[in-house]
């Protein structure tokens, strides 16, 4: 009790030290603070894009810590003098954001009467295409006054935009809680792009949130019981790469090839029908090599079976097998393709549309919504599902697809 209560008097020093400011004459700050949104819990929010995008928009409110009395505006500014103080507590040096690149919708925001967030204001960034390839660049935006005399939270009032063109993959999706399914492979002409094939090559870009799923199992992509690319099993290590082919499963229980939680990893399949060869790479390294027999000269990926037996993405015969993480960059190829080629396109594919092995490739690049364009000359496109519902049932409930527009996926492909 005694360490509570120095906790609180702490706590309310912190406030009244923090709330005294110059910039505001008449504030209050015993009993209000003001700070932006995005800077509540790090005043840092990065801004990387994929070397193709031209524009894109930012959001940011102004937040009072209890609702003001009067409708009150909030003064919003460039702060070119925060720039310098940033690097040389960051050890950088980062140039300012040319106003070339940027544009605001205002740089005044309102706050209605007993309420406590502002309207949003919007920076829309633009003329992208012409920053350095992987150079950062620091935009920050403090706020430089309000007609409530309110004083500023210390450490939240300014928010540093690290401009970042960058050179590797930037978006991906969040298939926490949805999977994917591919409507057109319920055609036969949509089947075609997947059926009857001799060999075959699975890819995805996969950074596991948690490797927690019904009977050890997070699923990648693929067909139950037919050919799955999948992570753990029964009698597996949860984190282990792992397959099931042909009604055999590869390769063996082995702990010391167990991925980590947390990290990216480029995870490719390759199976040869004729030869029985099956490979798995990780990161373009050769991890397990051996033999996978089937019963038939070709296998069909888009079967016209009972609903748990289709292709999905991220789903295997139920909801507790989902794929709790990101996913990018998912492809299938009608050739089992060499180590040298997958490490090549790890994570990009020239000139699509002229290789006709290519047959399905989503990118996850869209950044929003809840469909996934195919980039292969198939065209079918994946559809998010909702990740409570069992496909099995033939549930086709929409989900809502949560997407991740910060990352920055490091190509290991190019470090050498």
């Amino acid at each position: 009790m005694k360490q509570n209560k120095i906790l609180i008097i702490l706590a309310f020093l912190c406030l009244l030290a923090s709330c005294k400011s110059d910039d505001y004459a008449d504030g209050t700050p015993l009993t209000n603070a003001v700070y932006i949104d995005v800077a509540e819990i790090v005043p840092e929010t990065r801004v990387t894009f994929k070397k193709t995008v031209s524009e894109l928009d930012r959001e940011f409110r102004a937040v009072f810590t209890s609702p003001v009395q009067a409708a009150t505006t909030v003064e919003f500014a460039v702060d070119a003098a925060a720039v310098e103080r940033f690097n040389r507590r960051e050890g950088t040096s980062y140039k300012l954001l040319d106003k070339a690149y940027y544009e605001f919708s205002s740089l005044n925001s309102e706050v209605e009467a007993g309420k406590n967030e502002s309207q949003p204001v919007t920076i829309h960034f633009k003329g992208l295409e012409a920053l350095e390839i992987d150079e950062t660049a620091l935009l920050p935006v403090s706020i430089v006054g309000n007609t409530a005399g309110v004083g500023p939270l210390d450490g939240s009032q300014t928010v540093y935009y690290l401009v970042r063109r960058s050179s590797a993959i930037t978006t991906a999706a969040d298939l926490t809680d949805c999977y994917m399914w591919i409507p057109s492979y319920e055609t036969e002409a949509g089947r075609a792009a997947l059926n009857g094939l001799s060999a075959l090559t699975y890819e995805a870009l996969v950074n596991v949130h948690d490797f927690a799923g019904d009977a050890g199992i997070s699923t990648v992509m693929g067909v139950e019981q037919h050919c799955l690319v999948r992570f753990g099993d029964t009698g597996f290590p949860r984190q282990q790469l792992q397959t099931q082919c042909g009604g055999g499963k590869f390769p063996e229980a082995d702990k010391s090839k167990e991925l980590q939680a947390g990290e990216w990893y480029h995870v490719a399949m390759t199976w040869d029908l004729a030869a029985a060869k099956i490979c798995f790479y990780v990161n373009g390294r050769l991890q397990s090599e051996g033999t996978m027999p089937y019963d038939n000269a070709t296998i069909d990926l888009a079967r016209a079976e009972k609903d748990a037996y289709r292709f999905l993405i991220g789903y295997s015969y139920n909801t507790g097998r989902i794929l709790n993480g990101l996913i990018s960059q998912v492809r299938v190829w009608a050739v089992a393709r060499t180590q040298q080629e997958i490490w090549r396109d790890m994570y990009d594919v020239e000139d699509p549309e002229s290789k006709p092995e290519l047959r399905a490739w989503w990118k996850f690049d869209e950044g929003q919504g809840n469909i996934v364009k195919d980039w292969s000359q198939y065209h079918n496109d994946a559809v998010c599902l909702d990740g409570k519902n069992e496909f099995e049932n033939g549930d086709r409930n929409e989900g809502t697809l949560k997407w991740d527009n910060s990352i920055e996926i490091p190509q290991l492909n190019k470090e050498q």
